[in-house]
């Protein structure tokens, strides 16, 4: 049986899920959002196309961050602002006042700067900022609380439109509705996606773009090098450049599609990417994606080789742009590998946004036996060309993960890199890592994989979010000295904290976010996840099914 309405009910369900996180979130609590926030807002005012790169921000952000509680992670910004903990121990009156300071500020200031604080992620490909400069240009009446949450509406819903092309690419591997939409479901349940998105940045529409090359590289394989599917890899490409930097890995994998043997429609029989020579017709197709990609991006490149000396124009590849080849490698010998994957694994799983909450360290465990099961179980199953595919890209995209952990820790003497980026990747993540369970288990349990996952990330996110963000957000728990964060004390809990909490999750957020919208988002949100856990969980129930990978 097709996908059919159950298709569209996962992408409302996640999309509902993302308008929920988007109301939740504190102002800027999302990664790096007031900076990304300030670009949109130096083009709206401004009239130019790209931001300077270190332009002063507007004097009303600026005041915002010393108004509003701000994430953990910038625990260090001098008085008067103020973490998210510290906001909750000051008197109401001060808290009142704050907030009204913030509601009454001149709009005058909107167009004012403040030289202290510099909007750097201007540094970034524009395309999201071009695409959210109109909607702020038309929103300049709203408070600056309604126009983050407006753009972040906005934003999740753009980011929503990776669901059908997931739903599509799944549906390419296992060929199985039920199967396909399982897997749709689990990566939709996904606490840290949910997180990345709900904010002012430009990884919305970076992962709808990635998981769109992803789909149209399995056409690529499907149908072989034709001009249509290479001429739209171009445009998905050129624009996910003109995006995120972090695109350039996918150019690698790219490459082989074209320069390999190309499957066909009946490619299962064939050899993999990368496998055959090249022909007349790839190298055709090829220059048709290589042209279309540099039309819509090369001049964004030549421009940091120009201003910065580097192509990505990243900080951290600017401050290192003479350190040569040698260097890095050495650097890397000196790395603790082990501690930056685990970090990038757990900031992928739940890194709870700018605040960087976290949960047990078991629960983390647990998915990690999972992901280190299901890439033993590739082994015995990725021989498929759509299977290799998925591998290519994923593997390549965490090379450049790896390659940033090398950049941060030269640069900052930390080894990390933001594990949220690999959702940019998730459409070939969830359906390599079903593949491999399913490679290691009997054919009669095959569908337990994207069962147990329905169950395990639905109760992830639930939890996450009322006994972790939801409390943080409100001042019911705080960080300890140690800097670990508090547990909620269950056993002291009232019904009457949860009026609190809706009454709290609104302020910083304008006039239109009133305690009973986030009730009614929070009630929709509870309706769709649990939708979304027992659907996964049926659309997949063990024995269901057939073993389509074997």
């Amino acid at each position: 049986m097709g996908a059919g309405w159950r298709l569209y009910g996962i992408w409302i369900c996640f999309a509902a899920r993302l308008l929920f996180y988007a109301s939740m979130l504190p102002l800027w609590e999302g990664y790096d959002e007031w900076a990304h926030f300030s670009v949109i807002r130096i083009m709206a005012t401004r009239g130019v196309a790209l931001a300077p790169r270190y332009a002063p921000v507007p004097r009303d952000v600026a005041e915002s961050l010393d108004l509003a509680p701000v994430p953990w992670e910038l625990r260090g910004r001098p008085s008067p602002a103020v973490t998210q903990d510290a906001f909750w121990r000051l008197a109401p009156e001060e808290r009142a006042g704050r907030e009204r300071v913030f509601r009454n500020m001149p709009p005058a200031w909107r167009q004012e700067t403040e030289p202290t604080l510099t909007a750097y992620e201007a540094l970034q490909p524009p395309l999201y900022y071009w695409l959210m400069t109109p909607v702020l240009y038309f929103a300049s009446h709203f408070s600056l609380g309604a126009q983050v949450v407006t753009l972040r509406y906005l934003s999740v819903l753009l980011a929503s439109l990776a669901i059908p092309l997931f739903y599509r690419i799944a549906m390419a591997v296992f060929d199985d509705a039920d199967v396909a939409l399982a897997c749709t479901a689990v990566a939709a349940l996904m606490p840290e996606w949910a997180l990345d998105v709900a904010r002012v940045g430009n990884d919305c529409l970076s992962l709808v773009l990635f998981t769109l090359v992803i789909w149209i590289g399995l056409k690529l394989l499907e149908d072989g090098p034709t001009i249509r599917w290479s001429v739209a890899m171009g445009a998905a490409l050129g624009c996910g450049l003109l995006t995120k930097a972090w695109f350039l890995a996918a150019a690698p994998p790219v490459a082989l599609l074209y320069f390999g043997t190309h499957p066909g429609a009946g490619g299962d029989k064939q050899d993999a990417p990368g496998a055959g020579r090249s022909t007349g017709a790839a190298r055709t197709s090829a220059c048709a994606t290589l042209l279309i990609a540099t039309a819509i991006s090369g001049w964004w490149y030549i421009h940091n080789l120009v201003t910065t000396g580097t192509l990505s124009g990243l900080s951290e590849s600017v401050i290192l742009r003479r350190t040569g080849i040698g260097e890095l490698a050495a650097a890397a010998f000196h790395i603790p590998w082990p501690t930056a994957i685990d970090s990038i694994l757990f900031s992928h799983l739940y890194y709870g946004g700018w605040s960087s909450l976290t949960v047990r360290s078991w629960m983390y465990h647990v998915f990690y036996v999972l992901v280190l099961a299901a890439a033993i179980g590739l082994v015995r199953v990725a021989r498929r060309p759509s299977l290799v595919w998925l591998l290519l890209i994923y593997a390549t995209f965490w090379l450049g993960q790896l390659y940033n952990v090398v950049l941060i820790f030269m640069s900052k003497g930390v080894p990390t890199s933001m594990g949220w980026y690999l959702f940019a990747a998730v459409a070939a993540e969830v359906p390599l890592c079903v593949a491999g369970l399913r490679g290691l288990l009997p054919k009669r349990f095959s569908n337990w994989p994207l069962f147990v996952g329905a169950l395990l990330f639905g109760l992830l996110d639930l939890y996450t979010v009322h006994a972790v963000a939801m409390p943080y957000y409100t001042g019911l728990i705080a960080h300890r000295a140690t800097g670990a964060l508090a547990s909620l004390p269950w056993a002291d809990f009232r019904l009457a904290n949860l009026g609190v909490v809706f009454h709290r999750l609104v302020i910083f957020k304008g006039a239109a976010m009133v305690w009973p919208v986030i009730l009614v988002l929070w009630v929709v949100y509870l309706l769709t996840t649990l939708w979304l856990m027992l659907g996964g969980a049926e659309w997949a129930a063990p024995g269901r099914r057939r073993d389509i990978l074997r």
